[in-house]
């Protein structure tokens, strides 16, 4: 009895040695497939780097952004344009009347159905102004991102799944918003978690330049500076109420004063930014124009 016992040990033990040997390979395969797909993708990237050659302009921008590698293949295979009012309004679907983005990542219907995405970015002379490409360059290539990583699983059946129940929903607000963060957070925000400064480190070897560049243009720092004084003048209103109430005529002026400055600074301003707006939709009007 002992000695069966001992050959059923012994014929396990060759067993597990027999699988061992036939799953070996097996493994070696996965590990070496795995790592020549990673492979490949790198060198799909360098080998595109090295026959992409993009404009000076739009090579400026990726320089400007700190784009990595990475971050580059994925601006370039977008294949960035600069383009007048007339074809941006077409490819970004501008709508009459209203306010568009910057710039955008949308089909070319002039290379066919088959030719994937392109980032379109508005040509802007005005000195004033022109800087915005800085910002809307790196917010569409983060867009492009997610193209990329869809392409990637087009093949997948459950996310073919995914994707068409997500279209067939009515409201698509909550994907639309979640896809619109994703770029924001990476060009409008210095304060991320640890977390996602480090996904981004991927695209943006200094990411604090590519805020600071959205931060100053031309556009966006206007945008901010109606905002700061909006602020101001809601902290104001109260305080000249209470000063009129209580008949302090010295500080009554005084502060209608500086409410009337920073009135007019926004007005200003404000009458800057319709004028940008109608370089990219001549048919905007301004929420006081509507109204008359």
């Amino acid at each position: 009895m002992v000695q069966e016992a001992s050959q059923k040990k012994k014929g396990i033990g060759c067993l597990r040695i027999v699988l061992i040997i036939l799953a070996t390979p097996i493994l070696l395969f996965i590990v070496g497939f795995a790592f020549l797909a990673v492979k490949a993708l790198l060198d799909s990237d360098e080998k595109f780097l090295r026959t992409y050659q993009p404009t000076a302009e739009i090579a400026d921008l990726a320089e400007k952004n700190t784009l990595t590698d990475k971050g580059k293949a994925i601006l370039y295979r977008a294949d960035p344009q600069f383009v007048e009012t007339q074809s941006f309004a077409k490819y970004c679907q501008v709508k009459k009347g209203g306010v568009e983005p910057l710039a955008c990542i949308a089909p070319n219907p002039e290379r066919g159905p088959f030719a994937g995405r392109q980032i379109f970015l508005l040509k802007i002379d005005d000195p004033e102004f022109t800087d915005h490409k800085y910002a809307a360059t790196a917010h569409e290539m983060l867009h492009a991102l997610l193209d990329q990583e869809l392409s990637k699983h087009q093949d997948d059946p459950h996310l073919a799944v995914v994707i068409d129940i997500l279209n067939q929903k009515k409201d698509k607000r909550s994907d639309g918003v979640h896809d619109e963060l994703h770029s924001k957070f990476g060009v409008e925000y210095s304060d991320l978690s640890p977390e996602l400064e480090e996904y981004y480190k991927q695209y943006f070897a200094d990411r604090s330049k590519v805020v600071e560049l959205f931060k100053n243009g031309g556009f966006n720092s206007r945008v901010r500076r109606m905002d700061e004084i909006s602020y101001q003048l809601k902290t104001l209103a109260p305080q000249i109420t209470t000063y009129e109430q209580a008949g302090d005529v010295a500080n009554y002026n005084r502060l209608v004063g500086q409410y009337n400055s920073l009135a007019a600074e926004s007005q200003r301003i404000y009458s800057e930014i319709n004028e940008f707006y109608q370089y990219f939709n001549p048919d905007y009007k301004s929420p006081e124009e509507k109204k008359q």
